[in-house]
């Protein structure tokens, strides 16, 4: 005699809550400090040539500049003729890249699986927005680097050559205080952004030890400063900390988008449009939707081998994107409004 065969099988419940880690998003403080900026009072890119860039696809964006000058005389001496001095101008070009990902659901899939399509949706959307946000941080730190300054005129007690001021561990205590008299040296006297590594954080959380009731009152040195905190910047061998300092208002984020989703297009199963998804701080995508009916048996195993005529739900997401900092014709001579810091272990 025996029950074996009726017994209870094993008892699974759906708790979508349980598996939050596995798509768990970093910390995407240099995109978020590009898209901030774009939309600042004082964003180096004007409101309406945001709106004809994201429209621009099939079509090359420039933005009429004027360079640099170096040869302007300051005389001693009054003459009856003023000479003339003529600026140059050039054309700087954006540099779009396009961003894209998406992912399928077969809805009748879930009709015999445990795992709902809400539950799977949900996990599938915040995996590619994940992904999506850390591509788009990688070239925001790509950015902020590639536009480094290359000229210092106050070092104070560091170390500055190739672009990189190094602080020494026994000062890590000024690495931030010291950042308003240096952007001050290069006439750079507007509110300072910091987008570092966990490194800097965990500097900013060891001068909020010395701060008014200890021994020593730190906060003033980090406490006008707007901070943003990113995985994507890696410390170099024998470095505690990296991070970025950025006078306020010189950076955005150029977005653009294909041609059906500016027009919102509609035509039979096929839907375009410009959506918000997770993590990218507030910058749109454009979306294309469809439905299709094939064979979808393999699509989940032995789950789905029955499904050899299914609707699927197509789910595209894409961008163009541009980072982009103040135009500099000499960056050589002219000190530009980005200083790369590097503290040693």
């Amino acid at each position: 005699m025996s029950l074996v065969l009726t017994r209870l099988q094993n008892w699974r419940m759906e708790n979508p809550e349980f598996d939050k880690n596995m798509t768990r998003p970093g910390q995407y403080g240099a995109l978020n400090f590009f898209a901030e900026q774009t939309k600042a009072g004082n964003s180096i890119i004007r409101p309406d040539v945001i709106a004809r860039a994201e429209a621009s696809i099939g079509n090359t964006v420039q933005i009429p500049v004027i360079d640099y000058d170096s040869t302007v005389t300051v005389a001693n001496t009054r003459t009856c003729t003023v000479a003339d001095d003529e600026n140059t101008s050039a054309l700087y070009t954006v540099t779009f890249v396009t961003y894209a990902t998406g992912f399928t659901m077969v809805p009748a899939a879930y009709m015999n699986n445990e795992i709902s399509y809400e539950h799977d949706w949900r996990r599938k959307m915040e995996k590619i927005a994940r992904a999506l946000a850390n591509a788009l941080d990688i070239a925001a730190v790509t950015a902020l680097d590639a536009n480094k300054t290359l000229v210092l005129n106050e070092a104070l007690n560091h170390t500055f050559a190739s672009g990189v001021l190094s602080v020494a561990n026994t000062d890590w205590d000024n690495a931030i205080g010291d950042l308003n008299a240096m952007m001050g040296s290069n006439d750079y006297f507007g509110g300072i952004h910091v987008i570092g590594n966990y490194g800097t954080e965990s500097i900013i959380n060891r001068l909020a030890q010395y701060s008014t009731y200890n021994e020593a009152n730190k906060t003033l040195t980090y406490q006008d400063k707007t901070l943003h905190f990113t995985g994507n910047i890696a410390n170099g061998t024998g470095q505690r900390a990296t991070f970025y300092a950025v006078e306020d208002g010189n950076v955005a984020l150029f977005t653009r988008y294909d041609r059906e989703t500016v027009r919102g297009t509609k035509s039979g199963d096929h839907e375009w449009s410009k959506v918000q998804i997770p993590f990218l701080g507030g910058v749109p995508v454009g979306c294309h939707y469809y439905t299709a009916v094939g064979d979808q048996s393999a699509i989940a195993g032995a789950a789905t081998d029955d499904l050899t005529c299914a609707v699927k739900e197509y789910f595209g997401f894409s961008l163009d994107a541009a980072f982009v900092v103040a135009y500099n014709s000499s960056t050589a001579t002219v000190a530009n409004p980005i200083l790369k810091v590097e503290v040693a272990a």
